[in-house]
């Protein structure tokens, strides 16, 4: 699990990437961590979520690894015992996803219905199948902190958690593709300024400009999800072998990530002053404008001078 950067992953990235980690792919971070766009996605009632975890994920793994997860619904907890059985005899482990509201080892349990995802690594048979799990994932909640763990679960407990589940092992799609470090920085920073120029990011940052609670609600999510990814991102800028434009991965640090970081904290503060009967201060839609515009100077002055960034 320590290869896995779990603190910055969402649930299913993080055992897909365990999995690559278990098959002795030697880079785990840059499938999940080589992009930095502002891509959306239509959300409830028309609200523009950020694309996060990525749609592509499983392409991106497939395209850079040479491998992706093959995923199979989840119907029958006997037919999947025999086939998790059957796939960790021949050396395999499984991804799965389940309710989080019915995971014992979580503190979402009892507290909130949301998708995670787990490694099971053995299998134990029996009258009562027990199952040897692996969870890398790591977060701080408010019923308490999630942190990478392994622990053996009855595999009728799971019954609830697993009914509208999947499984995954991973399945040879090809020759990965070596990395080019200068073709994706360069590729980044086009799609980010792309999303200003089609008004995607205008788009965004409109929904904020006189939130309402429900609204502060979504953006404090949506920072949390985007910070965690800019901070990935950054992560891997950071230690990627002859960075190709001196003093860019710098600059995200100092210049990008530090803003979302603040939304994210605003954000936050401003749901506290509307529960106890305030306003929503101003300086929430001008974070989230500031954040947004840092993007796009950091990536307009990368692609203007190609050799650094000042």
């Amino acid at each position: 699990m320590g290869r896995v950067d779990s603190a910055y992953m969402d649930c299913v990235s993080d055992v897909v990437a365990l999995l690559l980690a278990h098959a002795g792919v030697a880079d785990v971070r840059t499938p999940f961590a080589y992009q930095w766009a502002f891509r959306v996605v239509g959300g409830i009632d028309g609200v523009l979520e950020p694309d996060l975890p990525p749609r592509a994920r499983d392409r991106s793994v497939a395209r850079f690894t040479g491998l992706r997860p093959k995923w199979t619904d989840i119907e029958s907890t006997a037919e999947c015992l025999d086939s998790w059985t059957a796939e960790i005899g021949r050396g395999n482990a499984v991804a799965v996803t389940a309710d989080a509201f019915f995971l014992p080892w979580l503190p979402y349990c009892g507290n909130e219905h949301m998708e995670h995802g787990f490694v099971v690594e053995g299998v134990e048979g029996g009258r009562e199948p027990v199952l040897h799990v692996v969870d890398p994932y790591e977060n701080r909640t408010r019923w308490g902190h999630a942190r990478p763990t392994t622990t053996k679960v009855v595999l009728g407990d799971l019954g609830p958690a697993l009914g509208r589940g999947a499984w995954a092992v991973l399945e040879p799609c090809g020759p990965a593709e070596p990395l080019d470090p200068e073709r994706e920085v360069r590729a980044n920073c086009e799609a980010v300024l792309a999303s200003h120029a089609d008004g995607t990011a205008a788009a965004f940052a409109g929904q904020y400009r006189e939130p309402d609670k429900a609204a502060l609600h979504r953006l404090a999510l949506q920072s949390w999800l985007i910070t965690r990814d800019r901070q990935l991102h950054g992560l891997w800028l950071r230690e990627l072998p002859g960075t190709p434009a001196p003093g860019f991965s710098r600059a995200f640090d100092e210049t990008v990530l530090p803003r979302w970081q603040k939304l994210q904290e605003l954000t936050y503060i401003a749901i506290r002053r509307v529960e106890a009967g305030r306003s929503v201060p101003p300086a929430v839609p001008a974070a989230l404008e500031a954040a947004l515009a840092a993007e796009a100077e950091l990536a307009g002055a990368s692609l203007d001078h190609p050799e650094g960034t000042a």
